[in-house]
């Protein structure tokens, strides 16, 4: 017992002396979302928990993973190492479930749809093998790495998505309280879509889509960082790094950050936005920060003094607010949320976001 004992200690000590070393940050299955996913209702009094509480499994391959994504009741899933889909395809999402990632979690070629959902949790787990090159556009296979259908309650942390053809997060059908927060966006095109189409109901629609983006990378991106229909959203504490995206026969320009349409209210503060250069603003295709899109306008503000935002070889971003002189939305009307000096943000989103970077030491005892 005492051998087993003394074991686990220098297991843990050896981990926090990891997580020193190579940047890595202390994690834990209790952990809370900050923003919108961490709203209660009344059947989520304590906002997204995920599957806490619920049986521990390790999956290896994808067949282990659907089996327990699929199944009914509360599980924390911690996908171990890399899980290859042959052929690429799309698995769903029940309810009450964790998705963590450790050992350089990786799933290539496989994406998670949350359909008619709640309460659902993904961490640290790197996506990839979505880009086909006889679909540049998405339009023949429209497969997304993560698709919220539906659903309520989500939060997506600490991933990386790699050049998918279609969506990396698209939370569409009616999707509510969600966040996305500390994850990496690579080379990707049409990244993070909320709302269906122009043609949802816009009363159901405008009670949906309460979406939190905060201390995302998006990296060689193009669009829909994110793009808002109808809904709100709290953009805050992201770096766009804007640059050539290679290697694909689609878009490969960067066209524009964020954009509210339908009538949506967008608050951004505290984002640090750099475009592609003076030399793509002289050509007239430099990057545009925030967009304001039809066929129906939506709202957007910028945040002032503190919560100001940064912009480097962009465009002049546009504006549209509700009321002169106040924000589309208050955030705090929903929950507390701390900003970051934005010229502090470059440096802490590079350092802390995308998978990897998370220990969790309660799984190592697990196992």
């Amino acid at each position: 017992m005492l051998m087993r004992f003394s074991r686990v200690v220098s297991l843990v000590l050896l981990l926090i002396f990891t997580a020193v070393l190579t940047g890595a940050v202390k994690a834990s299955l209790n952990d809370k979302p900050v923003g919108f996913a961490s709203v209660p209702t009344a059947d989520l009094p304590e906002g997204t928990v995920g599957g806490l509480g619920g049986e521990i499994v390790f999956v290896r391959t994808a067949e282990e993973l659907e089996k327990y994504t699929t199944a009914e009741g509360k599980y924390i899933i911690v996908v171990d190492g890399t899980i290859v889909f042959e052929p690429k395809r799309e698995i769903k999402v029940l309810s009450n479930k964790t998705i963590v990632g450790i050992n350089d979690a990786k799933i290539v070629g496989g994406g998670l749809v949350i359909k008619d959902a709640q309460n659902v949790i993904i961490r640290n787990i790197h996506f990839e093998g979505f880009y086909m090159e006889d679909d540049p556009q998405g339009k023949k296979y429209d497969f997304d790495y993560i698709n919220a259908e539906n659903s309520h309650h989500i939060w997506i942390d600490h991933c990386t998505f790699v050049n998918g053809n279609d969506g990396a997060v698209d939370i569409t059908k009616y999707s509510n309280y969600i966040t996305v927060s500390w994850c990496k966006f690579v080379d990707h095109d049409k990244v993070s879509l909320v709302g269906s189409s122009d043609k949802e109901d816009p009363e159901q629609a405008g009670q949906a889509y309460k979406v939190t983006y905060h201390h995302n990378y998006f990296k060689n991106c193009i669009q829909r960082m994110p793009r808002i229909r109808f809904g709100m959203a709290h953009v805050f504490n992201n770096f766009y790094s804007m640059g050539l995206r290679t290697g694909v026969s689609g878009n490969v320009f960067p066209i524009y950050g964020v954009a509210s349409a339908m009538g949506a209210k967008v608050h951004v503060e505290g984002n640090y936005f750099m475009g592609y250069g003076a030399v793509m603003a002289e050509a007239g295709i430099a990057f545009l920060p925030t967009r304001i899109m039809g066929p129906v306008e939506g709202y957007l503000t910028l945040g002032e003094g503190d919560a100001k935002n940064e912009f480097y070889y962009c465009k002049e971003p546009e504006v549209r607010p509700v009321e002169e002189g106040k924000p589309a939305l208050d955030p705090r009307e929903y929950y507390d949320y701390t900003l970051d000096p934005v010229q502090d943000v470059p440096k802490i989103v590079v350092d802390g976001a995308g998978a990897g970077k998370l220990v969790f030491e309660e799984l190592n005892t697990a196992q």
